[in-house]
């Protein structure tokens, strides 16, 4: 089966008029949707009086829900009156957007980490002294004992990581930044960091949704849109903290978005090209995909490529000027735990990736801590639409695709740390999140005509989302002694020590308790 255009099938003829309760409850959900959005931009929410008028409003995560809950009954008040079928208005784009939005904040805390440390502090860096140094941060940066993600250079302190991400945040933090300045407590800017991640991963998911419904039946691209939201890295970690993954996942959404509709339009490959030069800089490991890409850019969109490289330089270029304004150099950069140039990469960096491949293999596929397939075995489907698409013909877009996961996972096995320090579940292979759900609609295209397989993978989604629940709602001590795989890294193969079941223990231990302070 071919991977094809599907359109959206216009709406029934015989539609009621709305009733005037449903009329209420547009207006109700349009006021809802506009409170989220003030109250997502100005933390801490508004306590506005105007003469006799008193306007409050603080809880987001309480007003998000109230939005989630009315788009629900929006979506059932028109399938009554025949608009659309309930089904339809479940698989509405915004419907998931808010969806995933609302489940992201629900769990009240923000995954921290040294990794994402720059990220949180930037925005602020930048709205204020507008320059990308750490030098206001620099008692809590010290307070660490080996602060790997930042590095003092003339005088400064310099972030190791690509700061693009933090330039991707700017939007939520502008107004909160305007109003308390340097005044903004720890916990503020957790807030801040962790709604700045939701929005880029919500974002993400949206534009992988829309993608997937112009190449698959809307049923399938809502079930895999819904599996890349909540039973991926995408619930448990990258929505949680301002990592790279989100903006790489995001501008990779836009990529593969885009090379769907150069197929009708050819002048989308351009704005794949810039949208794939965002997810360079911003997770420079991506080079390795953008090369299938570029391959198949060459192969179906010959007169386009010019445009093609060309919409990638503006990137480019933003990422010389900062390495050498931040680093002396254009081609010195920040990565990780260090700053490389080309003779210490050639000379000393390479030598991070001294893990055997076929070891470093299993443990990102098949590990208890690390596992792509033990949290995330829905992506088994994903290996089966790499068949199918290498056996029909017609296949060339996901062919050069199915190139992209496969090369990223040559370093993510051979890196020393293959399991990439403290989190949860297979982060480093987050970025390949977005191809692996395109890969996944060869394969559910063809599960209607067998019912057991419809059972199976009704399962893998179920176990899939379960596993990367318990990560999102364990808000303990990620850094234990168990869980330092850097210091012991045979742990990473004992499956009782395992993340899942050592925060699936203590999560359950917690509910009973509270069961029993109850009864």
């Amino acid at each position: 089966m071919r991977f094809r255009q599907y359109i959206q099938r216009s709406a029934p003829a015989d539609i009621k008029e709305p009733s005037r309760f449903e009329a209420l409850i547009k207006g109700l959900w349009f006021l809802t949707c506009t409170n989220v959005l003030v109250l997502f931009f100005v933390q801490g929410g508004y306590d506005i009086e105007v003469g006799p008028v008193h306007l409050h409003a603080s809880s987001l995560r309480n007003w998000l829900a109230l939005c989630l809950a009315l788009s629900l009954g929006k979506a059932w008040l028109e399938e009554r009156r025949g608009a659309r079928s309930v089904q339809e208005g479940l698989q509405s784009p915004l419907l998931l957007f808010i969806g995933a939005l609302t489940v992201y904040y629900s769990n009240g805390h923000t995954f921290e980490t040294g990794d994402t440390l720059p990220a949180r502090f930037l925005p602020v860096s930048l709205l204020i002294d507008h320059d990308f140094y750490l030098d206001e941060w620099a008692s809590t940066i010290e307070a660490y004992d080996d602060p790997y993600f930042a590095r003092s250079l003339n005088g400064h302190l310099i972030s190791t990581y690509p700061p693009w991400g933090a330039v991707l945040s700017l939007p939520v933090y502008v107004i909160p930044v305007l109003k308390v300045g340097t005044r903004l407590t720890a916990e503020m800017l957790f807030d801040l960091e962790k709604r700045a991640s939701m929005l880029t991963v919500a974002l993400s998911v949206l534009t992988v949704f829309i993608g997937l419904r112009r190449v698959a039946p809307p049923r399938v691209a809502w079930c895999i849109a819904f599996v890349y939201a909540f039973g991926t890295s995408s619930l448990s970690l990258v929505s949680q903290a301002s990592w790279q993954h989100g903006p790489s996942q995001l501008f990779l959404s836009l990529t593969l978005y885009c090379l769907v509709r150069s197929r009708e339009i050819p002048t989308y490959i351009a704005w794949a090209g810039l949208a794939l030069g965002w997810a360079v800089i911003c997770r420079p490991l991506n080079l390795v995909m953008a090369l299938p890409i570029a391959l198949y850019v060459l192969h179906k969109h010959r007169g386009q490529c010019i445009e093609f490289l060309l919409a990638g330089v503006p990137p480019l270029l933003l990422f010389l000027w900062y390495n050498n304004a931040y680093f002396g150099s254009p081609v010195q950069t920040g990565f990780g735990a260090t700053v490389v140039t080309p003779a210490s990469l050639v000379g000393r960096h390479l030598s991070w990736f001294n893990t055997p491949f076929f070891e470093g293999l299993a443990g990102i596929l098949f590990s208890p801590a690390r596992g792509l397939f033990i949290y995330s075995p829905i992506f088994l489907c994903a290996l089966a639409g790499m068949v199918v698409v290498w056996r029909e013909p017609g296949q060339v877009l996901l062919r050069y695709l199915s190139m992209a996961p496969l090369l990223l996972i040559v370093p993510a096995a051979t890196l020393g740390s293959w399991w990439g320090g403290h989190g949860y579940g297979p982060r480093l292979l987050a970025d390949s999140a977005p191809f692996l759900c395109y890969l996944m609609v060869p394969a559910l295209e063809q599960i209607h005509q067998r019912r057991w397989l419809k059972y199976m993978v009704a399962g893998l989604v179920g176990v899939s989302v379960g596993m990367h629940v318990i990560g999102f709602a364990y808000s303990g001590d990620w850094g234990s002694t168990l869980l330092d795989f850097d210091t012991y890294p045979e742990r990473v193969w004992y499956w009782r020590e395992s993340p899942p079941v050592l925060f699936g223990t203590q999560l359950l231990e917690q509910a009973w308790q509270k069961v029993a302070m109850r009864f």
